[in-house]
């Protein structure tokens, strides 16, 4: 009985937790607001040779179906010349750039940034010869991101 009460109680709290993200996704938790965040994230994509194409906001759609998932906007913004060589070595590749990054807030009202590692992006693709572009995407994604958490 006491061992069935352990696993019950077990199961709670794994129910009740959010599942980890995927491990080719990579997540940093803002240090203050959504909004300070979105800030720098529109600052950081400004400060390098990027085009910021849209932003999609998830919490806008949410509301209109009268439902609240907290703030969460995707931006996706990109560089052809870093791009267009991907898509030439996949084109099924156009299905996952632009870049993209999420900023949101959890059940617990943190702010998060995330976005997908762009080498797990490209093995899933199948693209080779292409490290050093690679490279070069996945170190300004991952400034980007701390950049935006500030």
């Amino acid at each position: 009985m006491l061992i069935a009460s352990a696993a019950l109680l077990s199961l709670s709290a794994c129910a009740s937790a959010p599942p980890p993200p995927p491990p080719d996704h990579k997540t940093v938790t803002v240090s203050d607001s959504f909004v300070a965040a979105e800030t720098r994230l529109r600052e950081a994509i400004g400060a390098r040779d990027l085009t910021l194409f849209t932003i999609i906001d998830h919490s806008a759609g949410a509301t209109l179906v009268g439902r609240d998932i907290g703030q969460s906007k995707l931006f996706i913004f990109g560089n052809p010349k870093g791009g267009t060589p991907l898509i030439q070595a996949a084109p099924q590749m156009g299905l996952d750039l632009p870049l993209k990054i999420l900023i949101y807030t959890d059940e617990a009202g943190r702010t998060a940034v995330s976005y997908t590692n762009i080498k797990a992006l490209a093995a899933q693709h199948r693209i080779e010869g292409q490290d050093a572009r690679l490279d070069t995407i996945a170190d300004m994604l991952r400034a980007v991101a701390r950049e935006t958490a500030g």
